[in-house]
C-alpha cells in the first residue's frame, strides 16, 4: 500500500512551496498567493477551495483579504494548499505563511527585513 501512495504523489521537486503577500486591490486589501505546479491541468485548492489562478507552472491567485481570512488556521496563521493532478491522481499539500498582520491580530516581530524588488 506504501508502494502504490508513493507512486502517485507529486514529486517534491515539481512544486515549490508557494508564497503569500498583502496586495492592493482596487479600495481592498488582498492576499496574493503563488507557487509552482507540475502542469497547467494541476487543480489547486486552498482550504478544500477550488481557486481560480493564473498562469501555467508558475501560478498566482489573489483573493480578498477577508475570504483568505475565512480559509486561514487562526492558530498559526497559515493556509494550506493542495495540488491535485487528476492525470496521475497524484496530490501535495504545502503550508504557507501568511504576512504578519493578516489575519488582523498584533505580533511583535524579532527582526523586520526591506527588501526594494
Amino acid at each position: 500500500m506504501f508502494l502504490g501512495l508513493a507512486m502517485t504523489a507529486i514529486p517534491d521537486s515539481a512544486a515549490a512551496a508557494p508564497k503569500a503577500r498583502l496586495v492592493h486591490c482596487g479600495d481592498a486589501t488582498c492576499l496574493r498567493i503563488s507557487g509552482r505546479r507540475p502542469h497547467a491541468a494541476v487543480v489547486v485548492r486552498i482550504a478544500g477551495q477550488p481557486l481560480v489562478v493564473e498562469g501555467n507552472r508558475s501560478w498566482r491567485a489573489t483573493v480578498l483579504l477577508a475570504t483568505a481570512r475565512d480559509w486561514a488556521s487562526v492558530h498559526d496563521g497559515t493556509l494550506t494548499v493542495t495540488l491535485d493532478d487528476a492525470r496521475t491522481g497524484g496530490e501535495s499539500t504545502e503550508i504557507v505563511v501568511l504576512p504578519p498582520g493578516a489575519l488582523g491580530e498584533r505580533r511583535e516581530l524579532a527582526s523586520l527585513i526591506v527588501s526594494a524588488y
